[in-house]
C-alpha cells in the first residue's frame, strides 16, 4: 500500500499468465467472468478438455480490497480489458492469440480512477506515477500484439 516513505509497490507486477505459457502449458488463457461470459467459458472448455496441466487466469475484482462500490464491479472489469490493463488472449501449444481488440483503447487512468487502492496516484506531484503506468501498459499491450502476429 501506498505509505509516507514509500508511494507504493515500486516493482512492476508480474504477469502470471505469460510466466505459464513460457512453461510450454498445452494451454493458457486470461480472461474475466464479468461481461465476458462467452469468453471465460469458451476458454474453460478448452482447458478442461486439452490434454495435460492447462492454466486459466480469471481476473476477479475485490471491491473490498480494491475499494470501489461492489455496483461498479461491470465497469471495473470493462474498463481494464478497454483499456488493455487486462487483455483476453490465449496460448495454445505455443501459439498466442488475442480474442480481444478494443475499438478505441482507453487511458489506463479510466481503470485506475476508479478504484479507491489508486488514489494516491492522483494527488499533485504523482502525476509520474500515471504516466509510469500508462507506458507499462502500452508497452505490454505492444508486445502482446506482436506475439499473436496482429
Amino acid at each position: 500500500p501506498a505509505g509516507k516513505v514509500i508511494p507504493g509497490k515500486p516493482q512492476r507486477k508480474k504477469d502470471l499468465t505469460k510466466i505459464i505459457a513460457a512453461h510450454n502449458v498445452p494451454y493458457v488463457a486470461q480472461t474475466t467472468f464479468i461481461g465476458n461470459l462467452s469468453d471465460l467459458s469458451a476458454k474453460a472448455y478448452k482447458a478442461i478438455y486439452t490434454p495435460g496441466a492447462n492454466f486459466l487466469n480469471v481476473m476477479s475484482p475485490c471491491p473490498r480490497g480494491w475499494r470501489y462500490p461492489s455496483e461498479d464491479i461491470l465497469k471495473v472489469t470493462k474498463t481494464a480489458v478497454e483499456t488493455c490493463v487486462w487483455p483476453l488472449f490465449e496460448v495454445v501449444e505455443g501459439k498466442w492469440a488475442l480474442n480481444y481488440e478494443p475499438i478505441k483503447k482507453l487511458p489506463v487512468t479510466e481503470y485506475l480512477k476508479l478504484q479507491g487502492r489508486f488514489a494516491h496516484m492522483f494527488k499533485p506531484g504523482n502525476e509520474w506515477m500515471l504516466e509510469a503506468v500508462q507506458k507499462e501498459v502500452d508497452r505490454n499491450w505492444q508486445e502482446l500484439l506482436v506475439r499473436c502476429g496482429k
